[in-house]
């Protein structure tokens, strides 16, 4: 049976299943009520103002995990309030033995997997798709992020909200205030918004929900949320924020072609203009902006003979990313994307990282009419031989059916006399609550381009807490190449994928997932260049440990000769080869947790072996250490050859506004070590003093033994109208 055959196949017995499951009927959506106060509570983490006595309260949560739908093993108890300007929630988290209470964290923004939590989803728009995410542990550490599409969590998102916690001989109790004013909703008198409470008992490894505990949907599907009503009158008083800063430092570029010496470094700009046009759509306007302060890029091990893909790191370009995304997404793998028609790494940044000024950008994102919408526009300087350009994004998606859409986008990179656009248009419908179909067709034209070039892609998944399966299409034109985006290959893609995730109930192991996953490349004259067949089982631990084994096929036929480390070429040939792989993680609530990995086999007629560890270790709320490493033994015909890669991240956190962190990097392959020194107090919600130092002593090549360095200090302070 053909793969597409097989994918067809078993997406028919996951719409089967599917079926049978629609056929229960569906709870009552649960409603929760705010109740209006004059006085605002004391935010100390204490529930003994006189507001909360009288509030409603919500109080029948059931786990998602260990046992489904079950009562929750302790007790929670939460109220609402609100004034015309704030809402505000008190949650009292009753525990059987508060010495086990896990709160090891107090840096903002992690995601606090390793301690007790208390989350808040609130569906302002009440679309069923997006939504704001509040999360505080017992220490009263917040972190909060953007839920966009049901799909993803914008972390980067950091608004001005507050929030206390105190561990008490019963458990535990935290407040949070939220300002209507950082939040999007329409403007009606009467406002109904979707909630979801989420509350994490990490020594137990349980997961209790007020709604949505089904294991077949994740917290952040906000089309699963319950309903918040009462609130009434409410003003949303912020309509400007203008944040500037002020950077001054020193650096010494003696790896590079800058000239010798130390020389100064001295700017101000405008880091973010905020203007909330209407109470659903924003504009964010920049000028001269600075990144001084974005965490180094993480080395990676490059044995492919495909480009990198980096993550954005900076913040005027992740904020609202997801309204100007429009990409391919291969279900099952974690490593680049096979396209994406606006990467925004291509703006302000050079192909090596380095940056690139930035005269001016603005943008603008929200929801019109059904619309969501995501313009940009960034207009870039000449600067180490690259003429200024101006870089355009403009995407649209219309909401259907709940949590489908269609949408489209074009985009535009003009500069010195050469110019390259792309438009494209995409859908995705989701049937059932768990089938999803994608599609996607783009065209891209550039300046001495004889022909248009293509791209198309198609997928059809299935997932739920039994089935995951998946099958998708991707097939690009050999020259498509969009100047704003970013093309891992251009061939033709078919892959699939089905997994079985039994429970096998009692004992140690919570969950099994096993399954094969195939993928086939071809080129466009139906040359096999590349297949990869994977069968995995992993067995997810009551404990929160799991393990993972795995068995690979691969077969790669490069087209033409590369070279896959420093002196070693590869010819063009087909290649075949097995590998076998294992993986062990320990529980993240532990105060030392690791990740073990280790592959060996084949590769390219030769042989390779590759271990990695990482670790995690919090010996208090003050420290973390995460230290990591990956070794690759290479031995091939063509010669032999060993990786290093090295990470170590250390973290002090002085209390919940201050931290200092220290991140040190090796790559062999990369001949390079580097360390970044990160001071940070946010001494008010979104404005900071950042120290920063980063310095790079290349080990080999041209510049062998030589370094760059810098110190900045940046700070930046908002006003608001």
């Amino acid at each position: 049976m053909t793969v597409p055959h097989t994918a067809a196949a078993l997406l028919g017995l996951a719409w089967l299943g599917g079926a049978a499951l629609s056929a229960q009927p569906a709870p009552p959506t649960p409603v929760a009520r705010a109740q209006a106060v004059e006085t605002a509570p004391v935010i100390d983490g204490r529930l003994d103002d006189p507001e909360w006595a009288s509030a409603p309260v919500v109080a029948d949560f059931r786990q998602k995990e260990p046992g489904e739908g079950e009562p929750a093993s302790e007790a929670t108890r939460v109220r609402l309030v609100y004034t015309r300007t704030h809402l505000y929630i008190g949650v009292e988290l009753a525990d059987s033995d508060p010495a086990g209470i896990r709160a090891t964290e107090l840096k903002r923004d992690n995601e606090l997997e390793a301690d007790d939590s208390f989350s808040v989803l609130l569906d302002t728009y009440h679309d069923h798709r997006n939504g704001f995410l509040f999360r505080v542990n017992p220490r009263g550490t917040r972190y909060d992020a953007v839920v966009r599409n049901e799909s993803s969590e914008d972390e980067d998102w950091d608004e001005q909200w507050i929030a206390a916690a105190v561990i008490t001989d019963t458990g535990w109790t935290a407040e949070m205030a939220i300002p209507f004013k950082i939040l999007r909703f329409s403007g009606d008198r009467e406002q109904r918004w979707g909630l979801n409470f989420a509350r994490i008992i990490r020594r137990k490894n349980e997961e209790a929900y007020w709604t949505n505990w089904s294991r077949d949907f994740e917290f952040i599907h906000v089309s699963q949320a319950g309903h918040l009503a009462g609130v009434t009158d409410i003003v949303q008083a912020e309509r400007l924020r203008i944040r500037p800063y002020v950077v001054a430092g020193v650096e010494r570029l003696d790896a590079s072609d800058e000239p010798p010496g130390a020389r100064g470094i001295r700017d101000v700009g405008l880091d973010d203009v905020k203007i909330a046009v209407t109470s659903t759509l924003t504009a964010d306007l920049t000028v001269n902006p600075d990144f001084a302060q974005t965490e180094a890029d993480e080395q990676q091990v490059n044995l492919t003979r495909f480009s990198l893909f980096f993550p954005e790191k900076r913040q005027f370009f992740i904020e609202g990313s997801d309204s100007l995304m429009m990409a391919v997404a291969q279900e099952g793998y974690h490593g680049s994307p096979p396209l994406e028609l606006f990467y925004s790494r291509r703006v302000g940044l050079s192909r090596a990282g380095s940056p690139v000024p930035i005269i001016a950008g603005g943008k603008l994102t929200g929801k019109v009419g059904g619309f969501d919408v995501g313009v940009l526009n960034v207009q870039t300087d000449s600067a180490s031989g690259l003429p200024g350009e101006n870089f355009g994004v403009a995407r649209f998606r219309r909401e259907l059916f709940g949590r489908s859409y269609v949408g489209a986008i074009a985009t535009s990179r003009r500069g010195d006399g050469a110019w390259n656009q792309v438009v494209g248009a995409d859908a995705r419908f989701v049937v059932r609550d768990h089938l999803t179909l994608t599609g996607l067709l783009a065209a891209e034209d550039a300046q001495g381009r004889g022909a248009t070039q293509w791209a198309r892609h198609g997928s059809a998944a299935w997932e739920d807490d039994l089935v995951s399966a998946s099958a998708s299409y991707v097939d690009i034109d050999a020259e498509f190449d969009p100047a704003v985006g970013y093309v891992r290959r251009r061939d033709r893609m078919v892959s699939s994928s089905f997994n079985l995730k039994p429970r096998p109930g009692g004992g140690p192991i919570r969950q099994f997932e096993i399954g094969p996953s195939v993928t086939v490349y071809h080129d466009h004259a139906g040359v096999l260049r590349t297949r990869d067949i994977e069968f995995s089982l992993e067995a997810a631990l009551q404990s929160g440990d799991s393990i993972d084994l795995s068995f690979g096929n691969s077969v790669d036929h490069p087209e033409e000769p590369f070279e896959i480390a420093e002196g070693v070429v590869l010819p063009s040939a087909r290649y075949e080869w097995n590998t076998f792989g294992a993986r062990v993680w320990t529980s993240s609530g532990r105060p030392v947790s690791v990740g073990v990995e280790a592959e060996a086999g084949g590769f390219y007629g030769g042989t390779r072996r590759t271990v990695a560890l990482e670790a995690d270790l919090r010996p208090n709320a003050h420290l973390s250490i995460s230290p990591g490493y990956e070794f690759n033994d290479v031995a091939l015909a063509e010669g032999a050859f060993d990786t290093h890669l090295v990470g170590l991240r250390t973290s002090v956190a002085f209390g919940t506004s201050a931290a200092t962190s220290v991140y040190f990097q090796y790559n062999s392959e990369g001949q390079l070590a580097a360390v970044q020194v990160r001071f940070n107090y946010i001494f008010r919600t979104i404005d900071n003093l950042y120290v920063v130092y980063n310095g790079t002593r290349f080990t080999d090549g041209p510049f062998s033994g030589r370094d760059n360095q810098s110190l900045v200090v940046k700070v930046t302070y908002s006003v608001h109208r």
